[in-house]
């Protein structure tokens, strides 16, 4: 609820979209970690939190631009999305899992 009344009905990465197609996503492995960090997570609409729990869509920390697989860039739908900035505002503990996110998947 927390990240609704924060964000609206806006994905981070594709923008405004129903609600029922956005979820709270974690930003770190919740079930490695096993604790709620209340600033690690963002909205996402359901495809997209899949794609970046399994690294297939991750977030450059420096740029906080999208990155995508290149088994994703095959997919119009999912290519479009290649660099693109994210389309909300981000505070320092979510930089930080985005890095560790980052560091896990493209090393």
């Amino acid at each position: 609820r927390k990240l609704f009344s924060y964000y609206a009905n806006n994905c981070a990465v594709t923008g405004p979209n129903h609600q029922n197609a956005l979820e709270a996503a974690h930003l770190y492995s919740y079930s490695e970690i096993g604790v709620h960090h209340n600033d690690g997570g963002l909205l996402l609409r359901r495809d997209i939190h899949r794609l970046f729990d399994t690294g297939l869509i991750a977030i450059n920390p420096d740029t906080l631009r999208v990155d995508i697989s290149r088994e994703l860039q095959e997919i119009e739908a999912y290519k479009r999305l290649s660099d693109a900035p994210l389309l909300v505002e981000l505070n320092q503990g979510q930089k930080r899992w985005i890095s560790i996110h980052w560091k896990e998947y493209r090393r």
